[in-house]
């Protein structure tokens, strides 16, 4: 009887922990404010811009070149009957700056409020959804001139992406040809 009684109270004690694990609330998900972005590449390091200034990706774009344009101004595209310019961030952001090529690998169509500008890309990558919280400011050791278009960094599998100011960058002079 003693056997059967202490099989008992351990069939109990099971039981009882099967019913306070399977009765604990799972934790809830993160219901914060979520990010949506593209990855791409540029020279070695990685960036990413919002999806909601995202017009579109191109690849393997011919190019006009300008005459006497600014370094960051490689050239220009006419987008269905639309000029765009097309804007190399290497020398913005610090990055050495390739030769010019009379076909872009990847370019991305951004758009502010009117304005629309392309960027030159290495490579487009991949769409990326994080929490909003996992934005990590932008680091200390950045140059000024350079982390002025960066919003932050995001970590993806232990490497950093660089999120771009798209606000910033499409309203800064040397893109909108206002001031000297």
């Amino acid at each position: 009887m003693d056997e059967a009684q202490t099989k008992t109270e351990s069939l109990q004690e099971i039981l009882e922990e099967r019913a306070r694990i399977l009765g604990e609330v799972p934790a809830a998900e993160d219901s914060g404010e979520k990010i949506s972005v593209l990855s791409f590449q540029i020279y070695e390091e990685l960036y990413a811009v919002e999806l909601g200034y995202l017009t579109e990706t191109r690849q393997s774009v011919s190019l006009r070149h300008v005459p006497c344009a600014p370094s960051h101004l490689v050239g220009i595209i006419n987008l269905r009957g639309e000029l765009l310019p097309v804007v190399d961030l290497c020398p913005i952001l610090g990055l050495p700056q390739q030769p010019l090529r009379n076909t872009i690998p990847a370019l991305l169509v951004l758009s502010l409020k009117g304005n629309k500008l392309a960027l030159v890309a290495d490579q487009a990558r991949d769409i990326l959804t994080f929490p909003k919280k996992e934005i990590k400011p932008t680091p200390l050791s950045l140059e000024p001139e350079r982390a002025v278009f960066i919003r932050g960094e995001l970590l993806v599998e232990n490497r950093p992406i660089s999120l771009l100011d798209v606000e910033k960058l499409l309203q800064d002079q040397r893109f909108t040809g206002e001031g000297s």
